[in-house]
């Protein structure tokens, strides 16, 4: 047995990957996640660990929804390098990231016509955890935009997921 620290066995436990969106024509915001998990059946519920600094997070708390797009394959470049990396107050990661932004159905938030799965939620709570907030959502509507496999994170970097015989 080899003892890790804490920090390094906790990148060893792979994430979905998502991106966050939330705002509506004149303020949006959009995020980059890993620590993401649904939560309950019903209500149809979801979780989303989000650090307090974040716009994103600010945005939250102003609209009380947000949307989640899985990212597929396609999107993972745009996922790390647009979403992941820049803030939202400093530049429009949906102009730079030159994806086709849509209305939501249900809530106020861009959608991405690109991610093969979207999720619209409305907050129903804020958790404090550590230096995270976790923010659960309640799933109000939910679509497939396209027919593409959803990726994984893990170990630092983007991943396939392959079915197991």
């Amino acid at each position: 047995m080899r003892f890790i620290s804490v920090n390094e066995a906790l990148n060893l436990i792979p994430h979905p990957l998502i991106i966050i969106t939330v705002g509506d024509d004149v303020n949006r915001a959009g995020m980059t996640a890993a620590w993401f998990s649904r939560v309950s059946w019903d209500p149809p519920l979801v979780a989303v660990s989000i650090a307090p600094t974040r716009y994103t997070f600010e945005l939250i708390r102003r609209f009380k929804e947000f949307a989640i797009h899985v990212v597929s394959k396609d999107l993972v470049d745009k996922a790390v390098n647009v979403f992941g990396t820049l803030s939202s107050k400093d530049v429009d990661k949906f102009k730079l990231s030159k994806l086709t932004i849509v209305p939501a159905r249900k809530i106020k938030a861009p959608i991405m016509k690109e991610a093969p799965v979207v999720l619209e939620c409305k907050v129903i709570n804020m958790v404090k955890a550590g230096d995270h907030i976790i923010v659960i959502g309640q799933v109000v509507e939910s679509y497939i935009n396209a027919e593409k496999e959803a990726v994984s994170w893990y170990k630092g970097t983007a991943c396939e997921l392959v079915k197991i015989d």
